[in-house]
């Protein structure tokens, strides 16, 4: 079982630079869709990725879905080198996203974020809007049902207004 709470406040103690997504975004802002990991869009600076490599590394995170005897250090360089990684760590799943189709990069990905309260702890979250695009260009059958439950929360709070 994944320990998010203790993934993000692992995050946070290191200064990473993150914008939750995914599953924990959905369910931060509303969603009753169940998910087993974390993922998360990073920044790419040469810092950044200094930071997170560290963290990494701290956590024994190892590439899911790959078999154990393909060599793989997540550090700085190798990070710089990828993009997108999915991770089993110490603390269970987390996947990092340098870029989130239909949206971008960091940068981009901050722009449709707000800074919310996830666990007891200040994050910033992809956006009702930004989930939605990310959710929609993925074009993934598992999403359907989440994009119809994030629609009628939209739908919900647009009528608040």
């Amino acid at each position: 079982m994944t320990n998010i709470r203790n993934i993000l406040q692992t995050l946070i103690n290191n200064d990473i630079e993150f914008v939750i997504i995914g599953g924990v975004a959905a369910i931060a802002l509303g969603s009753d869709y169940p998910t087993s990991d974390l993922d998360i869009c990073y920044s790419r600076t040469t810092e950044n990725l200094q930071r997170l490599s560290s963290v990494l590394l701290s956590l024994d995170a190892k590439l899911r879905n790959v078999p154990p005897d393909i060599p793989f250090t997540p550090d700085a360089p190798t990070l710089k080198s990828g993009l997108n990684f999915t991770f089993t760590t110490s603390l269970g799943a987390l996947d990092i996203l340098g870029e989130v189709g239909g949206i971008g990069f960091y940068n981009e990905v901050k722009k449709f974020s707000n800074e919310e309260i996830v666990f007891g702890l200040k994050c910033f979250v992809l956006n009702l809007d930004g989930l939605l695009l990310s959710k929609k260009f993925a074009g993934r059958k598992k999403d359907e049902p989440v994009i119809i439950e994030l629609e009628a929360i939209k739908e919900m709070l647009q009528k608040k207004k």
